[in-house]
């Protein structure tokens, strides 16, 4: 598996950035998009991006690849996308440990595309497609499942085309170009480095308020060696943050931060 940034280099700009634990009564929803509808038959399908039911499934079922995986999806549109990312990397650890495995997201890629014929522009599903595709493609390529007629490419291309289709049926979703830039930048980090910042760039235009773009911004800095630029954008990450939590009435002060 290529990686992006070496994992010391990641955890201090996530400290940097200061990485935050959202307690559930503190913040029940914090999703930055349009506002998601949707009862329990829509949670029960995993298909909630309700962050305090995502919290709970884990608490729940701790060991759970799956519940793992729907609590990324659940912050991934918030302003916390390093949780996303880091409960993402939970999911494939545990999807290592499991009996079922990494099969585990064979299951949801087949329940989610059924879906998708339905509504095949519906972002609920899109997202955990995406993410459901990047990880399998993990799998086969770090040798976690033997598919010998299938190359990591084929899944990674998949989420990157998944993606692109989010962009393309909604220029403002911010999110989608900050998540495409981040899987290019995963899969060839020298070769889509300029493409992956431009995609981070563009998001701020979309919206300026926007912590994800600022935090990859940061982590590409770290990783061209640039430590003021990393510091710079993982300030503003934070900034952008207590804004967005200030303009909906949320103080940043009650918002647990782990270091």
């Amino acid at each position: 598996m290529r990686t992006w940034v070496p994992r010391a280099l990641l955890s201090f700009l996530v400290v940097a950035s200061w990485q935050v634990a959202i307690a559930a009564k503190t913040m029940p929803s914090v999703s930055m998009e349009k506002p998601l509808t949707g009862g329990v038959s829509q949670e029960a399908l995993g298909l909630s991006d309700d962050i305090q039911f995502a919290e709970t499934l884990v608490r729940q079922k701790p060991n759970d690849p799956e519940a793992h995986f729907l609590l990324a999806v659940a912050y991934s549109r918030t302003p916390y996308l390093e949780r996303a990312l880091e409960e993402l990397d939970q999911s494939r650890k545990l999807a290592r440990k499991s009996p079922e495995g990494f099969a585990v997201f064979d299951r949801k890629i087949a329940d989610y595309e059924k879906m998708r014929l339905k509504t095949p522009d519906d972002p609920l599903i899109l997202y955990r497609l995406g993410f459901g595709y990047y990880i399998r493609g993990y799998a086969v390529d770090n040798g976690y499942m033997k598919d010998s007629t299938t190359r990591p490419n084929t899944f990674y291309n998949q989420a990157e085309q998944t993606f692109r289709h989010l962009v393309a049926i909604d220029a403002t979703d911010f999110s989608a170009r900050n998540y495409l830039g981040y899987l290019l930048a995963e899969q060839d980090p020298e070769k889509n480095y300029e493409a992956a910042v431009a995609l981070w760039k563009d998001s701020l235009v979309i919206n300026p308020e926007n912590p994800g773009a600022y935090m990859l911004l940061g982590q590409a800095a770290l990783q061209k060696g640039d430590l003021r630029q990393a510091v710079h954008y993982s300030a503003k990450a934070l900034k952008s943050r207590n804004s967005w939590l200030k303009s909906r009435g949320i103080d940043p002060d009650q918002v647990k931060v782990r270091l």
